[in-house]
């Protein structure tokens, strides 16, 4: 379903948090020349893809996500389960990540890394289908 739209990043990752002054500076968003207006789910899209497929530590993203929430982030509710709001943006992520990393694999013909094959083995996970979609609608 089509959600407000707000300001957004447009390629939010974890390393475009930095703090200023370090160390221990307040927390700023850098690199805004993808900003624009959209769904803010996708700027969460990379991290919780990171999050599903291993690449980031639970305690990571808890720990990002109640700092996003307590800051008032309107990609996901104020509490309760995220994934309603990243579910999608989270898979189409993790697609595009698996992709980008096969075709650099490919380009360097080298087998992927450890990071590379968790996002394609994500890919297999999302592509099997729950039991109750696998037979088709209801007649």
């Amino acid at each position: 379903a089509p959600r407000a739209a707000a300001l957004c990043h447009g390629d939010l990752h974890l390393g475009q948090l930095v703090r200023h002054p370090a160390p221990d500076g307040p927390w700023l968003l850098i690199d805004m020349d993808d900003a624009g207006v959209g769904d803010p789910a996708w700027d969460l899209g990379r991290p919780a893809a990171w999050y599903a497929a291993g690449l980031l530590a639970p305690e990571d993203w808890s720990t990002f996500l109640d700092a996003y929430r307590a800051a008032g982030g309107p990609a996901v509710p104020a509490d309760g389960d995220p994934w309603p709001a990243l579910d999608v943006p989270a898979r189409a992520l993790t697609v595009q990540t698996a992709a980008v990393a096969l075709a650099k694999c490919a380009a360097e013909q080298r087998d992927p890394d450890d990071h590379e094959q968790l996002m394609i083995e994500s890919c297999a996970r999302i592509a099997t289908l729950p039991p109750e979609l696998a037979t088709g609608p209801a007649s």
